[in-house]
């Protein structure tokens, strides 16, 4: 299994940026309720100089993306934006917990498997998440030989 465990990140995510047109197409946002989420203070375009389209982060992206999805799951806007926004505090925990504990993955024809790391302290188990070939998902843990 390769190691994934790095303190240097893939990619710079501040230098990915998503004008207006872009942020339609991959949330099917509209560009109308767009500035009107901006006017209620939902979410923020880049500081932009006049003239130049709206730019959008990916943090944003990905915040207009859980809006939307709330949104069609029934939720009202506001109850969209609250559950977005607090899917979106969930984000670090979760982002710092995979950088420790991931310590790579396999992929065969069948099934891919991601290792998490030791069990327990002791250091003779270790869990690792599976993905079958159908696609369902579990755990299973191991004793380290």
């Amino acid at each position: 299994m390769a190691e994934l465990n790095s303190d240097e990140p893939f990619i710079d995510t501040n230098k990915l940026i998503f004008g207006i047109g872009q942020v339609q197409q991959i949330t099917g946002v509209s560009g109308r309720q767009l500035r009107y989420w901006e006017s209620q203070n939902y979410i923020s375009p880049i500081d932009q100089k006049k003239g130049v389209s709206r730019q959008y982060s990916l943090h944003t992206l990905f915040l207009i993306f859980h809006i939307n999805r709330f949104i069609q799951q029934g939720f009202t806007l506001q109850a969209a934006v609250d559950h977005a926004k607090e899917f979106d505090a969930q984000i670090p925990a979760l982002r710092q917990f995979l950088k420790k504990q991931l310590k790579g993955v396999e992929i065969s024809d069948d099934q891919t498997v991601i290792d998490f790391g030791y069990f327990n302290a002791q250091r003779t188990k270790r869990v690792y998440g599976v993905i079958d070939r159908n696609g369902q998902t579990f755990f299973e843990i191991r004793d380290v030989k």
